[in-house]
Order: structure tokens, then C-alpha cells, then sequence
């Protein structure tokens, strides 16, 4: 399984304390080159990440993010009780409150701190995205929605995992006006 940060210039400081944790990490770097018709990259900094995974399984996570203690061994034992499923390590939902860990529609994912992608996903994913890229008509951060529809065009859900293994840290974003208070309301050090 590969673990892979995405990252560029203003974000590549968070790098030090992921490898620190995960020292297999591999880095999807954006040198903010590859999309003229976005107004943010990230979405194509995620498509380099899921062709580096190619064909095998892949824990996805971008770069401002804090881990829980134990991370690896905690999320490769969660993996391996749901190895075929897509699962979401991230959430700001109500529900994970009141119902913890669960499936969902995969037409709802949104948040892409930190997911696992099963053995063979994210090359499907790349392939799917690339025509996704040129119909979609979110010229922002079009990653989150493009998992949606590629879970729901598959007829996937996906599973949160609660509580959650990643927090966003507190900041403001590159891909424009959001929240800088983004948090997950399971999170445990």
C-alpha cells in the first residue's frame, strides 16, 4: 500500500512532520503548471496522486493535516477489516457524533483530507477523471465532487471511519474563501 501527501510551495512546511510519521511517504508535488483553465491546481495535484498509486492500494491525504498517535498501525488495521472499500479518515458531519463509524452514498463524499483507495481504485478514478476535468463546471476545487461522481457512477459508498484518524488543521486555504475553523468533530490525538 502506498501512503501519498499532495503539497506545493506554500504548503510543503506541513511535509517534515508527515514524513516524520509516515517515513514510506511519497509526494505529489504541484509546481501549479498543469491546468490553465482552473483557477486552482489542486484538483489536477490530486490526479498526479492517483497516478502515482497506479494499481495499488493508496492512502491519499493532503498536507495540512495533524494525525492521530499510532497513525500507520491504527489505519492499516481499520483498512484491513475493509479492504475493498473506499474509506474516509476525515469528517465534519453531524452524524459522526451521533452514529460513529458508517457507510454513506458514495454521491456524498466530500472532504479529501485523508481517504483509502482500494487495489485498482485510483487508477479507475485517474481515467475517470481526466473526462470529468474537461465537462465540470467547478473551476475551484473539483476533486471532492469528482470522487462523488465516480463513487456514484460505480454505485459505491464509501465508509467513514469515526472517530477520525486526521484533522484540518486550522488555516486559511489556497483554493480561496472557506473556513479556516474546518475540523472534525471525532478527532483524537
Amino acid at each position: 500500500m502506498k501512503y501519498i501527501a499532495i503539497t506545493c510551495a506554500e504548503r510543503q512546511h506541513y511535509i517534515g512532520y508527515l514524513k516524520a510519521r509516515i517515513p514510506m511517504l511519497k509526494i505529489a508535488f504541484d509546481d501549479f503548471t498543469d491546468a490553465k483553465q482552473f483557477s486552482s491546481t489542486a484538483f489536477f495535484n490530486h490526479q498526479k496522486a492517483w497516478s502515482m498509486a497506479g494499481n495499488e492500494a493508496a492512502v491519499i491525504m493532503e498536507d495540512d493535516i495533524l494525525l492521530c498517535d499510532s497513525f500507520t498501525d491504527i489505519i492499516e488495521s481499520v483498512i484491513a477489516d475493509r479492504p475493498s472499500d473506499v474509506i474516509q479518515f476525515f469528517s465534519m458531519r453531524k452524524k459522526d457524533l451521533t452514529e460513529g463509524s458508517r457507510y454513506e452514498p458514495g454521491r456524498t463524499f466530500m472532504m479529501c483530507q485523508c481517504f483509502y483507495l482500494p487495489a485498482g481504485t485510483a487508477s479507475e478514478l485517474y481515467e475517470f477523471s481526466i473526462d470529468y476535468a474537461e465537462t465540470s463546471k467547478d473551476r475551484t476545487c473539483p476533486s471532492d465532487p469528482c470522487i462523488a461522481a465516480f463513487l456514484k457512477s460505480k454505485k459505491l459508498k464509501y465508509w467513514i471511519h469515526c472517530p477520525n484518524l486526521v484533522d484540518h488543521r486550522v488555516g486559511k486555504s489556497l483554493l480561496g474563501p472557506r473556513s479556516s475553523k474546518r475540523q472534525s468533530k471525532t478527532f483524537q490525538l
